[in-house]
């Protein structure tokens, strides 16, 4: 869980790379890194959306003959 200002709490989601067990990272709109370390990890503020790029990731990859599968974690 991360904290937010007001004193609550929000869960936020990471994509962990599983050929690697290291976690995907946006680094520009096209550029992306699949070995950065958990707290370099893009979050998500929902599960979904993780779920959701996780499932683009892998199908991008897919298409170039990489077979790597994600696993999305909360924080």
């Amino acid at each position: 869980m991360k904290k937010i200002e007001d004193g609550g709490t929000s869960n936020v989601w990471v994509i962990k790379n599983l050929a690697n067990d290291k976690y995907y990272q946006k680094l520009e709109e096209r550029n992306h890194k699949l070995d950065a370390e958990r707290e370099e990890a893009t979050t998500f503020d929902s599960q979904e959306r993780a779920i959701s790029k996780a499932s683009i990731l892998h199908a991008e990859l897919s298409m170039l003959g990489l077979g790597i599968n994600f696993k999305v974690e909360e924080l």
